[in-house]
């Protein structure tokens, strides 16, 4: 158990965790706690409103008599805009932005060892909880990998508006929508603040005046477990994704790290290497499960719900909210996650697309928005243009889960190119309005009086105009969300819209809770008229909004395509470029050679290099200017063109950031599968001789490992070894290293079977008596190959045999880092390194078969202990046995005892509904004989109350009816 304690260093608040009461500070783990805008310990809410609209539909009537039906928003109240808007595209287009040679985000969801198992894990245990606070479909999302066309992304930055959060094409403004990430991503919109912070001591730990906790026990267990993990690495800055899973997950890994082809497809791959979708029975907790539990002191029957925790607080860090560091955990989302956990319903919708347009904004904003490195969930993005624009291939089977993993998988991107890509995305005329639309054929009227179901309060909510609001560990993050400028997505009649009264990007902590709670709205008596969606979409705008949208767009995207795509190319070739053009300027004399040489110099790098079988070509298959540029037409990484080039990225790539490539248009591959296996080694292996040059060896047959190997497996399967395994497991030559030198002393039959061939030599520059980059470029790229080789060299000479399989996956990467190059053939060092691992798997799966295997010295002895422990179990047995034989007699007394009682309290119980029965009737014929006496009683006092009529009384009154008789019959008679 793990001890939470509050300090202060700073004038700031610390959550402090140590082992004991006892320990110091600089033992702990210290984490900066911010005040929540929700909870025990937020302070009274602000009694100011936001105004409400009560009718966010507007009623517009049309010449022919008609009526159409556009949006209303409370936050715009500004004439519209008469001048243009300021995008990516546009500003590209000036000069004031360049694309530069790549486009590097970070927070595409990627492979993560032991993901996608403990999600199906996660799924299968609590698939009803899950349900029931809408989060099933969220966290399903996360099974698969989503795929994307470079040049689609970059033609929908270059059109997307930071000013208004929307997209401009040629038809008027779309835009991601609450609705959109619900309908696409399964994220809830209807339910609670979601925020980032870390609680303090007393609220992590507290309870409330009704003894009902602050915060579900399960968030202490996640702290304890980020303790644990941190302990003794005083200098780390968090807990991996990959550390996190490791220490909660001990269940099998059934999915290994895909390997990727760089293919341009023209249809979706056959092949996929996502999880099928299917969620099997969970696994029940193993003894490593319940001995995790323990380290940290989770409580019994609070397992289930600290493993959901555990889980969900990684699936918001990599999937849902990704940062800069995307396989990171945040200890800040350890609260949201243990409530989710818990039952309750909160909001995710929001902070998502808060982040997106966020992430967005930052590419719109920056000068090389190739390097921005915008941190947001992208694969949102992805699955938008899929549906709205159709850049994806449908799966093959339509899957369970939410709308976007149905274009899920590697190779579901369509192939488009520069000019195609930017055609579908700034002309907009292949959009498919409404494909997330509820309302389809009708009017109908949503009014917010709480009896509107989840799913249409939730559309209703997407269709407002409000701000979106994020708490982050003290930063109050705004974003406008304006469904009123693309209404045509909800079927609305689009007109010139209005702009943002104010324009808020940030708030202070009472106005954030204000915001938050407007945009979250329920109960507010309002109403919209959802009409029947327009047959074209597209065009169901007003007059006025064409003329209005002609004067600030212009169509300027697509009149200034070349410059866009042109942009692309380095700011180094840039500078080149323009610095051979000076120089042509400077000697009329030779501008025609100059122009010659330069068509036939400067060569793209794609042209030079691409082949029919995806090789490097030769300098054999070069022409002699091929040659000279043959030194520039590999591409660098970012470390060595950070270095070349002062105009690109200033972060290097980070090990886990999703790279976009120019030449990198889909990332797939054809021949692996998981559910096929993997293809073994071929008879002729390629091996590296670490002597400063590669070499290729053939080998006939099977090595002597692999005949070793299969001996002594054989060998496992029998009763006993026989002396030739022993001999066999004792003979030295298992492995030789092969180098040159060994070669010399090699009999002549042996050396037959060694085919060594001089390497090519490197590509030389032509000797210039000037500077020449190519040199410096050809050198930094050996230099760089170079060193990727010594760090795996020391690497696998540091690791221990048993452990050389899990160290294959990160030599893959090193190699396909070096093979990336395309400087130099490697494919020797990469079929030595394929044998080597090969070999260490069979090591380690001999090893593992001979390991329950007893020493002959010791057997006797062992078996011995083992007999009498056996011995000692089985009279443990007997007592056990007897004495639950003499608590099974007590428990037959007890059933007895309870029978006869069941018996006697059945007896009861009908005596008691017959006394009831007769008790009711009896209370019946009660309260007939007191409504009849109440009726008597009022008859009595009736009677009472009237006096009686006296005989004087009634003679004067017979004389005064005798004389108003008489009275009546003169005047009857009586004549003028």
């Amino acid at each position: 158990m793990v001890v939470f304690k509050e300090v202060a260093f700073s004038n700031e608040k610390y959550l402090l965790i140590t082992d004991s009461d006892g320990d110091s500070g600089d033992k702990g783990t210290k984490l900066l706690v911010h005040p929540p805008i929700q909870g025990s310990y937020s302070g009274k809410w602000p009694s100011h409103q936001y105004p409400e609209l009560k009718n966010w539909s507007l009623d517009l009537p049309q010449d022919d008599g008609t009526k159409v039906h556009s949006l209303k928003s409370l936050i715009h109240d500004k004439e519209p805009r008469t001048t243009p808007f300021q995008t990516l595209g546009r500003r590209i287009i000036d000069g004031g932005a360049h694309w530069g040679p790549s486009l590097r985000l970070s927070g595409a969801f990627s492979y993560i060892e032991n993901y996608w198992e403990w999600l199906e894990d996660i799924l299968g245990r609590n698939k009803q909880e899950l349900r029931e606070n809408c989060l099933f479909d969220a966290l399903y999302a996360s099974l698969f990998t989503y795929d994307r066309n470079l040049h689609v992304l970059r033609a929908f930055c270059e059109a997307w508006c930071p000013d208004t959060n929307t997209l401009h094409t040629s038809v008027g403004e779309l835009s991601l929508s609450l609705w959109d990430l619900h309908k696409l991503g399964g994220l809830p919109i209807i339910g609670g603040i979601y925020e980032e912070v870390i609680p303090c001591a007393e609220e992590l730990t507290g309870v409330n005046e009704k003894k009902l906790r602050h915060i579900p026990q399960s968030c202490e267990y996640l702290f304890a477990a980020l303790h644990h993990l941190q302990r003794g690495e005083s200098n780390k800055a968090g807990v991996s994704a990959d550390q996190w899973i490791n220490f909660w997950f001990k269940g099998k890994t059934r999915y290994s790290k895909p390997k990727q082809r760089r293919i341009k497809r023209a249809s979706r791959a056959q092949a996929t290497q996502n999880p099928d979708g299917e969620i099997g029975q969970p696994r029940k907790f193993s003894s490593q499960d319940n001995g995790v539990f323990n380290t940290i002191g989770v409580k019994l029957h609070l397992r289930e719900e600290s493993y959901l925790a555990a889980f969900i607080s990684c699936w918001l860090c990599v999937f849902v909210l990704p940062d800069e560091d995307p396989h990171y955990i945040r200890p800040s989302t350890f609260k949201m996650a243990s409530m989710m956990a818990a039952g309750r319903k909160t909001c995710l919708a929001v902070p998502v697309l808060l982040s997106i347009y966020r992430g967005l904004d930052k590419i719109s904003n920056s000068a090389t928005p190739g390097c921005a490195r915008a941190a947001f969930p992208v694969h949102y993005v992805y699955a938008w243009l899929a549906s709205y624009f159709s850049t994806h291939y449908s799966t093959p089977n339509t899957m369970p889960g939410p709308t976007m993993t149905n274009y899920s998988g590697e190779g579901g991107a369509r192939y488009f190119d520069e000019n195609s890509a930017r055609d579908l995305i700034h002309q907009g005329d292949k959009v498919t309005w409404g494909i997330t639309s509820l309302v389809k054929n009708r009017n109908e009227l949503f009014i917010d009086d709480g009896k509107l179901a989840n799913l249409e309060l939730s559309y209703f909510v997407s269709a407002c105009s409000n701000y979106l609001v994020l708490h982050a560990e003290g930063d109050f993050l705004v974003e406008p969300y304006s469904p009123y400028r693309f209404a045509r997505q909800f079927g609305f009649y689009q007109v010139p819209p209005q702009e943002l009264g104010a324009d808020v990007r940030s708030t202070n902590y009472d106005l954030s809770r204000i915001l938050w709670r407007t945009a979250i709205r329920s109960k507010t008596e309002s109403k919209i008229l959802f009409p029947s969606y327009p047959l074209n979409a597209s065009k169901h705008t007003s007059s006025g909004f064409q003329t209005w949208w002609s004067t600030v767009h212009d169509d300027y995207l697509l009149k200034g395509r070349d410059t866009l795509i042109k942009s692309i190319q380095s700011s180094g070739e840039q500078k080149r470029s323009k610095g051979k053009e000076l120089a042509n300027l400077n000697n009329l004399s030779k501008v025609d050679n100059s122009l010659e040489m330069k068509q036939k110099t400067v060569r793209n790098e794609k042209e030079i290099l691409k082949s029919s079988n995806n090789k490097v070509a030769t300098l054999e298959d070069l022409t002699p200017n091929e040659q000279f540029s043959k030194g520039t037409s590999v591409r660098l990484p970012s470390k060595i063109v950070k270095a070349i080039d002062h105009d690109s990225c200033n972060s290097h790539e980070e090990k886990r950031s999703e790279p976009f490539d120019e030449e990198d248009e889909q990332s797939t591959s054809t021949d692996q599968h998981w559910k096929r296996k993997k293809s073994k080694l071929d008879d002729q292996d390629l091996i590296f001789i670490d002597d400063g040059e590669p070499s290729q060896i053939s080998v006939e047959g099977p090595t002597a490992f692999e005949l070793l190997a299969k001996q002594v497996i054989s060998s496992t399967q029998q009763m006993g070894a026989s002396e030739n395994s022993k001999k066999a497991v004792e003979d030295g030559n298992v492995i030789q290293q092969i180098t040159p030198q060994k070669v010399e002393h090699m009999t002549p039959s042996a050396q037959k079977k060694l085919k060594i061939f001089d390497p090519p030599s490197w590509p030389r520059a032509p000797r210039v008596s000037e500077f020449c980059p190519q040199n410096v470029i050809s050198t930094c790229r050996r230099d760089y190959i170079q060193m990727l080789w010594n760090n795996l060299r020391v690497m696998i000479s540091q690791t221990a045999l048993e452990r050389m399989p899990a160290l294959e996956m990160k030599a893959n990467e090193i190699i396909e880092e070096m093979q990336s190059f395309n400087a130099a053939d490697i494919s020797n060092l990469q079929g030595l390194l394929k044998a080597f691992f090969a070999n260490a798997a069979r090591y380690v799966a001999v090893k593992s078969s001979l390991s329950n295997k007893i020493p002959a010295e010791s057997y006797d002895e062992l078996l011995s202990t083992a007999t009498q422990h056996l011995r000692d179990a089985q009279s443990k047995e007997r007592q056990q046995a007897e004495k639950i034989s003499t608590h099974m007699l007590k428990l037959k007394e007890i059933d007895r005892e309870e029978v006869e009682l069941r018996k006697r309290l059945e007896f009861l119980d009908t005596h008691r509904k017959e006394t009831l029965s007769l008790l009711r009737e009896e209370q019946d014929d009660l309260t007939r004989v007191q409504g009849v006496m109440v009726d008597l009683q009022n008859e009595v006092r009736k009677i009472e109350n009237s006096p009686p009529l006296l005989a004087e009384e009634s003679q004067t009154l017979d004389k005064m009816q005798a004389l108003l008789e008489s009275n009546q019959k003169e005047l009857s008679s009586f004549e003028f």
